[in-house]
């Protein structure tokens, strides 16, 4: 899906043309991977007339924390992060669902164990819901393991990390799915690429926890607090391959895919084949607080434009 290109990206505390920002080829960043990152989105609420970002706070504290865990020592904050998203949503006049994505990295021509300097970008490209959230999508189990907190520690949202996601899609792709889940080292369900999973299992929503090798995810915690909301009992635990095959019920969710029905896995089909029922009631109950038409999360949200 080609996607419209914005006329402006912020690097390093200002708003540049999109095909203006640059790293250097010899920068750590591109020579061992060294970044940091986030995907957050926007959307647009018609009746509000206002865009707004979803959790901002949240993903900017994230950011800090991976450059933390990595040993980079930023000398932007996180406020400036903030009012720059804004700035540069405003600048180029979005006023429909965006995706943002927030890059801290390490510049100059350094080596792998420099702190810095560390530069950022920030990108807003607009993009609409994807199909599969209704249809749903057909997962593998992977060969590939996740990768473990003891070497490449997931709860880092770095981009080295990705590789990991990358050989598990490719082959699940090839294999003819649309998507991947990937095991630990110890067997257990970890998470899929770019996204974590839950399951029902009769009135129960389960999902991996944090020690099983997962993103601690934004999405994913935005759901739990939903479903309990709504009086569901969500257990976070170690979660065996086979429940996979025996659950009612299979999503994915993450700031970009947002809530992905899984309706088979390794072509077991999961329930009834199609969207489930409370796959689709924590939809219903996701797009109304991420669009400002909960009025009891409004406090995840901050407004874009100045109305």
């Amino acid at each position: 899906m080609s996607e419209k290109l914005p006329a402006y990206i912020v690097q390093n505390g200002k708003l540049i043309g999109y095909g203006d920002a640059v790293a250097h080829v010899m920068s750590p960043a591109l020579k061992y991977g060294l970044s940091v990152f986030e995907g957050l989105r926007a959307y647009w609420n018609d009746a509000d007339k206002q865009l707004y970002v979803f959790r901002l706070q949240e993903h900017t504290e994230r950011l800090f924390q991976s450059m933390k865990l990595l040993r980079f020592e930023p000398k932007f904050s996180a406020e400036e992060i903030n009012d720059l998203t804004i700035e540069l949503l405003r600048r180029n006049n979005v006023r429909g669902a965006a995706h943002i994505r927030t890059i801290a990295y390490l510049d100059g021509m350094g080596e792998h164990i420099v702190p810095g300097p560390v530069s950022y970008s920030i990108s807003a490209l607009e993009r609409g819901r994807a199909a599969q959230v209704e249809k749903g999508i057909r997962c593998q189990v992977s060969a590939w393991t996740r990768i473990s907190d003891n070497a490449m520690p997931p709860r880092i949202k770095t981009g080295g990390n990705y590789v990991n996601s990358r050989l598990a899609r490719f082959q699940a792709k090839h294999d003819g799915y649309d998507e991947a889940i990937l095991l630990n080292s110890a067997g257990k369900v970890a998470e899929s690429p770019g996204c974590c999973i839950f399951l029902r299992r009769r009135d129960e929503l389960i999902t991996p926890d944090v020690t099983s090798g997962i993103l601690e995810s934004i999405t994913r915690d935005t759901v739990m607090h939903l479903a309990r909301g709504k009086g569901i009992q969500v257990t976070e635990r170690a979660v065996d391959k086979t429940e996979l095959y025996a659950a009612q019920e299979i999503f994915l969710v993450g700031s970009a895919a947002e809530i992905l029905p899984v309706i088979d896995v390794d072509g077991v089909a999961i329930g009834t084949g199609e969207r489930g029922i409370m796959t689709k009631d924590l939809q219903t109950a996701y797009f109304d607080a991420v669009t400002g038409k909960s009025a009891s999360n409004r406090g995840w949200l901050t407004n874009v434009h100045q109305n």
